[in-house]
């Protein structure tokens, strides 16, 4: 076809990148195909030919045993017959000379193809043509013998026992045509894991009476050890002709498509993890010129990958990964509006204290610098702990934990000891500590994200959210550094971990349900939570006089408590209670619920 700008023809060539491939296919599946379908005939032609064989040879030796056995020991036998013989009346017909004679003559028969006749016995005919009875099987006296013996043996087919013919027809047929039958194919045996085929034939007394038939089942042995010869020597062949098959397509293959194969092998090495791959161009033809085509792409494809890795990382600082595995998103470009879905998590919130006036003493640069000194040493904490940050407000971090509540309480705890290290920075660089409190609390969360088409953003709505943002701010009415809920203490998976104090009965704004409140002492210096840790029995043993009205007392034990822990405003706030109730009474209803104003 001619170019574009006006020029010769160029000439198009079309390259077949799998052309070794389907020359090593094509060779295989017609190798295969016609080795398959002759060792299939050959297969067929001698089993058919075997099974003839064995055939005969069954047949043969069933009529041969009708006239080596005793026809009329066999036919008195069987005038003993009836169903259902009482044990000793068997007994005594299987110890019978009658009996013994025509067994051993049966196992002389058996003996002639030892090695190939598993069972030999007589059975005769009923009123019922799918039913028969043994009169002899040539195993009952052996059997009989192992088992005095004390080992395990088959079922024995004792004299006169039922035979259910009906799952066998020709054996049907041999009691009624009173001829010669055999089988017309194997039957597999699952218990000795053996094909067998069985003959049947008639037994006449001298006065030419039916007495019954003569049945002689006989193994494939023989017949498997000639198939497996063959067999063998049939792969043998074919595996042979596979292997030349495979050579020369091969080397056929090899001739024609090396460069292709080479350039194949590069670019499958290409891929995310390994980039910097390129093709080694050693020719101008067809191939050359893909190689060259390859590289171009491969740049083009490892810029863009850079780009786009770079993106999502800086784009996962401000949607967290961890939200993006909540809502079951592989990348921020799968989430759309309205993605949501429901979890168990715990909420922890935190804030500076009187962050307000501090920060109206520094410049906004200070602030930043200051906010961003302050949560780069926060984070850590909270990842450390199985948790993610969800947001900052302001100097407010809003953090989840998808695991369980006990991570929480540990970053909670881990967050005021990081702020020890950091304070101690501060008043090296001449600047006075700061204070934080922290809220924990563990419930139904709804997960996802909210807004417009043209800008959303990931959040999380539950009342536990806006609740674990009150305890956060009664942490400045008690004075506390952790405070946490009850229904978070009762979540825990090991509650002795931590060290806490029931502190209150509150009902925030927004509620109508009180709440139990619980200060986790873990978070203050070693020495006050040591301290908080000596009295946290007579606390709780004030608390209970306190909601059980008895106030005189419950101001005696936390009169004398503040006397020793000044700073402990838990004991001040009781205190105060006390006093105001003894001096006014307590309403009828009371129920010690405080209704406070968390903001």
């Amino acid at each position: 076809m001619a170019d574009e700008n006006g020029g010769g023809r160029v000439k198009t060539v079309r390259v077949n990148f799998s052309l070794r491939l389907k020359i090593i296919l094509t060779f295989l599946i017609v190798g295969m195909a016609v080795s398959g379908l002759l060792s299939l005939s050959v297969y067929s032609i001698l089993n058919a030919g075997l099974l003839r064989q064995m055939q005969g040879r069954v047949l043969d030796l069933a009529r041969l045993g009708t006239n080596v056995v005793d026809t009329e020991a066999l036919a008195r036998l069987r005038a003993r017959i009836a169903k259902d013989l009482p044990p000793d009346v068997t007994d005594r017909v299987e110890s019978s000379a009658d009996f013994r004679a025509v067994s051993d003559q049966l196992n002389r028969v058996r003996g002639v193809e030892s090695k190939l006749v598993r069972y030999i016995y007589t059975f005769a005919p009923t009123d019922d043509p799918k039913t028969a009875l043994y009169i002899v099987d040539g195993d009952v006296l052996r059997d009989k013998a192992r088992q005095v013996a004390g080992e395990k043996t088959e079922d024995i087919s004792h004299f006169s026992s039922v035979f259910d013919i009906s799952q066998y027809p020709v054996a049907e047929r041999a009691l009624a045509a009173r001829v010669p039958l055999v089988e017309d194919s194997w039957s597999w045996d699952p218990d000795f894991k053996v094909n067998s085929i069985t003959g049947y034939a008639p037994v006449f007394a001298r006065n030419g009476t039916f007495v019954g038939v003569l049945a002689m089942d006989m193994v494939d042995t023989d017949v498997r050890a000639i198939i497996s010869n063959a067999t063998t020597i049939a792969l043998a062949v074919v595996a042979a002709a596979l292997a030349l098959t495979v050579a020369s397509s091969i080397l056929l293959g090899t001739l024609f498509t090396h460069g292709i194969i080479t350039l194949d092998r590069v670019v499958r090495t290409f891929d995310k993890d390994n980039m910097d791959v390129r093709s080694n161009v050693r020719s101008r033809d067809e191939v050359g010129r893909l190689s060259i085509s390859f590289n171009h792409m491969a740049e083009t494809i490892q810029e863009f990958s850079a780009r786009q890795a770079a993106f999502l990382e800086a784009y996962g600082k401000f949607v967290p990964h961890e939200f993006l595995r909540l809502l079951e998103k592989g990348s921020i470009l799968d989430v759309k509006l309205g993605d949501q879905t429901q979890k168990d998590m715990t909420v922890l919130f935190s804030d500076i204290r009187s962050f307000t006036a501090l920060s109206e003493s520094m410049t906004p640069e200070q602030n930043f610098n200051f906010i961003n000194s302050y949560l780069r040493r926060m984070g850590p904490e909270i990842r450390a702990n199985g948790g993610f940050i969800d947001k900052y407000i302001g100097d407010e971090i809003m953090a989840l934990f998808p695991h369980k509540p006990d991570d929480a309480l540990a970053a909670a705890v881990a967050m005021q000891k990081k702020l020890i290290t950091y304070n101690a920075d501060r008043a090296k660089s001449g600047y006075g500590p700061i204070a934080i409190g922290v809220g924990v609390n563990a419930g139904k969360l709804m997960l996802g994200t909210v807004g417009e088409q043209q800008r959303m953003d990931g959040s999380v709505i539950a009342d536990a959210v806006n609740l674990c943002s009150r305890v956060q701010t009664l942490t400045r009415v008690y004075g506390s550094s952790i405070l946490t809920t009850g229904q978070t203490l009762r979540a825990l998976t090991d509650p002795r971990r931590f060290s806490y104090r029931f502190i209150d009965r509150v009902r925030v704004r927004g509620r109508q349900e009180a709440i139990l409140l619980f200060e986790i002492l873990d978070g203050e210096s070693e020495d006050q939570a040591r301290r908080r840790a000596s009295y946290k029995d007579e606390l709780a043993r004030a608390l209970r006089l306190y909601f059980g009205r008895n106030f005189e007392d419950c101001r005696e034990i936390v009169v004398r408590l503040r006397a020793a822990n000044a700073d402990d405003k838990i004991l001040s706030i009781y205190q105060r209670r006390c006093e105001n109730l003894v001096a006014l009474g307590a309403p009828a209803d009371w129920q010690g619920v405080e209704e406070i104003e968390a903001r």
